[in-house]
């Protein structure tokens, strides 16, 4: 494995370490322990582009190191604060659903403004409500509504996308059935061009 796979690999084993840390309730740890997977999360990306080592693997391990962040850091966040999911279940029901909807989509891409500004914000809550042990709704409302422009972004060129795939199909199907009458329609015009004219002494009187 190159040098970026083992900080992505880093990320998922701070994961790992830090539920039992969440369970017995030491927010401030689990904040630090996200600002490190936060890091590896920067450095991987830098250090594969630098060296010219970005591969499918890599990226496939950073995706599933991300999700794994980003679902234990919810589950953290519920365990340690257990109001977010009381007051704010609505919009966040209504957010997983489009975020669901725009993974089926084919996820959101990592160079999209609005995902890198969804991401922020949620990581900037996760952070400050895990370091401070205060809820602010207002922040949380901010991110998910970032989060769900994301997806419906995504959505929306998938969609597109599709749209402009099967119009292509149908014109490359339709392109052979107008040559193929074209060719057609010029059959009897040849054979009248090329049949002989009655010449004068076939005629009768």
């Amino acid at each position: 494995m190159s040098l970026a796979d083992w900080l992505t690999s880093a990320r998922v084993l701070i994961v790992i370490v830090l539920w039992p840390v969440a369970v017995a309730g030491a927010g401030v740890l689990v904040g630090l322990g996200v600002i490190a997977a936060g890091l590896t999360d920067v450095l991987d990306g830098n250090v594969a582009r630098r060296t010219g080592l970005q591969s499918a693997r890599g990226a496939r391990l950073d995706a599933v190191a991300d999700i794994a962040l980003m679902i234990s850091a919810a589950a953290w966040l519920e365990l340690l604060h257990p109001q977010i999911a009381a007051e704010g279940w609505p919009i966040m029901a209504a957010t997983g659903v489009l975020y669901g909807l725009s993974l089926l989509a084919g996820g959101v891409d990592s160079r999209q403004l609005s995902g890198q500004v969804a991401g922020g914000l949620l990581y900037v809550f996760a952070l400050f409500t895990l370091l401070t042990g205060l809820y602010e709704a207002l922040l949380l409302d901010v991110a998910l509504l970032a989060l769900a422009v994301s997806s419906l972004e995504t959505i929306f060129k998938a969609t597109t996308t599709i749209h402009a795939s099967a119009r292509d199909s149908r014109t490359r199907s339709q392109a052979p059935q107008a040559l193929k009458g074209v060719s057609r329609s010029t059959a009897p015009l040849a054979s009248i061009v090329t049949s002989p004219t009655p010449s004068a002494t076939d005629s009768r009187p």
